[in-house]
Order: structure tokens, then sequence, then C-alpha cells
């Protein structure tokens, strides 16, 4: 074994080191771990000789659970307050070695803690006759899923074969960030700890002083402060809404198809009557032929944006011909004023083609477009690397270098795209027509590339129909 001092603490001993892929969504990064008996470091991977400390993890935060993509043989999906990563060994062999060390020193690190059960408040939403909190008792060991099976009765919902998945436990890591959903497998008390711990989020008169005694159910009851944002939410996978629009389509014998709403699953509000009210809204006359900076200043599409493509991706894999069938001119004209002028818009009172015809007018008047003109040679030459899984890399090489702003629209874009194309049987718009459609608007240039290269336009159809039919591989299932 190693020996290692560590500036913050006293010498430890190197149990295991060794590189590993991380990847997050769409992001890969090359990172190299230290596992000591207490503390996990995640160091970058750049220099032979220096290594450059990313994060240090103490064990007792974190959770572990096996992989079930295509590389499970050598990852494994590691995660801390509040984040998830999918780790990719070398080899299977180290994979297991990594497993079995891990899952020995987190156990051994969480019999240290104190106290080991806290009390946990769970708000409820869209959920019938569950308008009041409940608390309850959770341990170091609980899991969100053992959580959600302990709050479904004290709610008074009947717990039936398969009921459980219907129900998802949400957090908000901050008062600006936007709650998200939690996988199963995660420790909500490791999620609480930590906000505790991070002693700036505490009121003034605790600061410095959190102790086990200070760590009673009064005063973890009372969290989250102000300061801390969100609490947790328990709601239902769809919303009552949608819940709603099923029965009564299986009462009517209408068949319904099964939404993909993984590009949607972080919305950061509720929406109700189909209009949305938490997102940021851009300035009256700044929605169309303007910069997507100046429209996302805070990187999050705006209200009226996300509208459009959340209505899409709901509507659009029933509608046949959406993007190929021209909408009313007059229709898209009043719509596109609405949008503007940051009038609230009935969804439900608005044509499908109309709100694609719309939605296309938008793309094709960002400045610069959304894939970047800068970029633009790079992207009709990707599509012509390797094998599939050297064109993702290429593309996700290329995504890396758009604005974080760029990236969230295409992931919502591509995201509805991919599931309208999974209804091609029935609306007659497969990826191919898809992107015969809708390429001209999202990549373009004011400028051509070199005169050798030919064909722009085939270039432009195929790589939006690989992003369109690989999205999932690209744009990652879960972020």
């Amino acid at each position: 074994s190693e020996t290692t001092t560590l500036s913050e603490g006293p010498n430890r001993t190197l149990l295991i080191h060794g590189p590993v892929e991380f990847k997050r969504g769409w992001r890969r990064q090359k990172r190299h771990l230290f596992l000591f008996s207490d503390l996990l470091l995640v160091s970058n991977s750049k220099y032979r000789k220096t290594f450059k400390i990313k994060d240090k993890i103490p064990l007792n935060t974190m959770w572990m659970t096996d992989c079930d993509d295509t590389n499970a043989k050598r990852s494994l999906v590691l995660g801390w307050p509040t984040v998830n990563f999918t780790a990719t060994f070398s080899s299977s062999e180290q994979k297991e070695q990594w497993r079995s060390s891990l899952r020995r020193y987190i156990n051994l690190a969480k019999e240290k803690d104190h106290p080991k059960s806290i009390p946990l408040k769970i708000f409820t939403e869209d959920i019938e006759n569950c308008a009041c909190p409940i608390s309850l008792t959770v341990t170091n060991s609980d899991t969100t899923n053992d959580i959600i099976d302990k709050s479904l009765p004290m709610l008074g919902i009947t717990v039936s074969k398969g009921s459980k998945s219907d129900y998802q436990l949400w957090v908000s890591s901050g008062k600006k960030e936007a709650p998200f959903p939690l996988i199963g497998h995660e420790h909500p008390y490791g999620i609480k700890m930590s906000h505790l711990q991070a002693t700036a989020l505490l009121p003034h008169h605790l600061r410095g002083s959190i102790s086990p005694s200070t760590l009673q159910e009064p005063f973890l009851l009372e969290q989250p402060f102000p300061e801390m944002g969100g609490p947790f939410v328990l709601k239902p996978r769809r919303s009552l809404r949608s819940q709603e629009q099923k029965n009564a389509g299986q009462k009517t014998g209408e068949k319904k198809w099964p939404m993909v709403n993984w590009a949607f699953r972080r919305n950061p509000s509720t929406c109700q009557d189909n209009v949305c009210r938490a997102l940021p809204s851009p300035e009256p006359g700044k929605l169309f032929g303007v910069s997507l900076k100046d429209v996302c200043p805070s990187d999050d599409l705006p209200t009226p944006l996300r509208d459009m493509l959340f209505f899409l991706n709901q509507k659009g894999p029933l509608t046949e011909g959406i993007f190929r069938i021209s909408a009313s001119v007059r229709a898209c004209g009043a719509l596109k004023q609405k949008l503007n002028s940051g009038e609230k818009v009935n969804w439900e009172d608005e044509s499908v083609l109309v709100v694609a015809s719309v939605l296309k007018d938008f793309f094709r008047n960002i400045q610069e477009s959304v894939f970047s003109s800068g970029l633009y040679c790079q992207w009709l030459t990707v599509i012509d690397e390797g094998n599939e899984e050297e064109k993702i890399t290429g593309i996700q090489r290329l995504l890396d270098q758009l604005p974080k702003a760029n990236v969230v629209l295409l992931r919502y874009l591509f995201g509805a795209l991919h599931n309208i194309e999974q209804h091609s049987a029935s609306n007659q718009m497969t990826a191919y027509n898809l992107s015969v459609c809708i390429a001209p608007s999202i990549l373009w240039s004011s400028t051509s590339c070199s005169p050798g290269l030919e064909n722009e336009l085939t270039k432009k159809i195929s790589l939006v129909q690989f992003v369109i039919k690989n999205c999932l591989n690209i744009f990652g299932k879960d972020i």
C-alpha cells in the first residue's frame, strides 16, 4: 500500500486507485480515483505525474448501484449529494474490485454516522387528498425507493403491484436550482445532512455549532431554511391531467401512444391549464431574431420556448405530417406575435402544425444558428467519421464547444423529434423525413464551406437524421 498526506487532515492509507471514465448525460470525462478508508478523491487525468483534485467525497455521503446499460460489465453508478455518474472502468475485474472496496468502506463509514436516523419532511404535489406534508424517520442507509415505500401508506395510498414505480421523489439542491427527480438508489439522509454540514447554508446563530445535540427533530423538521432551497417533494410520474386523459382514452377505446419524456424531466415548475408560469420569460419583442444568449440569459429556456417544445413532444407523435405539412400563414403570424409580445397562450387552442411551423421559424432566425455558424463546417464533416460510436463521440465533442443554452435547446428539440420518430408508423415522419423538413432551419451558415465540400444539404440531412436516431446515446437517457 501507499501512504499520502492530505493538507486538510492526518495521514491516510491509500487503499486503491486507478483511471475511470465518468459519464453524466452526454458528457464524458476521464478521471482518476483515489480511495481511502473514509474519503474518495476524484482528480483529472491530464498529466502523468500531477493530479488536480476535482472532488473530495466523504464515503458516508456516497451511494452506489449497478449499471443497467450496455457497459454494465464494466460500469457502476456512483453518486453523492446531489449528482449521479456512470463510472466505467477499463475491465470487468477492475469494476468488481472497486465495487467490493467501495461497498465495504462506504458501509464502514456509515456505521460512524451520528445520528444514524433523522426526521424528514416530505411534501406532495399532484396527489389527490394529500395537501399536507408528512414527517417520517429515515436512516442513513434508506434509499429514495425505501422512502417512497414508507410514504405511500402514510398518505393513504394503497400499495399494489407496480404502484410504487408510479411515484417519484424530487429535491432541489439550492434556492436558484430547479427541482429534479431522484432515480431511486440515492440516500436522502446524505442529501439532507450535506445541506446541514454546509455551514454557509445555516442560520447565522447556528453556524459552526453543528453537533448531535443540535440535530434534533425540531431543528431538522424546520429545514429547509430559506437560503437552502426547496424540500423533498413526492409526485406522480405522470401528472393528474395526463392520467385523466389516459383513462378517458381507455374508456373510449382511443389508442394512446407512450411518450418518451426524458428531455422534459427537469421541468422546474408544475404546469397548470397548459400555461407554465415559473420559468423566465424574455423581454417583449426579444424572442425571434436574437441570439440565444439574450433569449436565455440564465442558460435555461424561457417559458414560451419550452411550452412550444413540450406541446410538440405531447401532440407531435399523434399528428400525421408534423413539420412537413404547411400551416396557415395568418395563424402562424398570430401565434408568433403572441409569443413575441409575452402574451399568454392557451395551447389547447393552437394547431400542432402551426406550432411546428413557428418553431422552425424561431430556429431559422437564431443569430449564428443553434449549432453555431462558426462550427458549421465541422458539423458537416463529423458525420463522415468512422463507425457509429466515433460519430457519437465527434458530435459530443462539438456539443462541448457550444454555449450551454444551445445545448439545452438542442436536447429538448431532439427529445421531441425522437419521440415523434418513434411513432412514424402513425405519423409517417421517419427520422429521414423529419431531417429533410427541419435540417435547413436548424443547421445553417451565412457562408458556405470550402469549395471541396459538396452536397451540403445532403450532409445536413444525414447529420440531423443520425442525431434523431441516436439522441439517447448522444444526450443521455437521464440528466
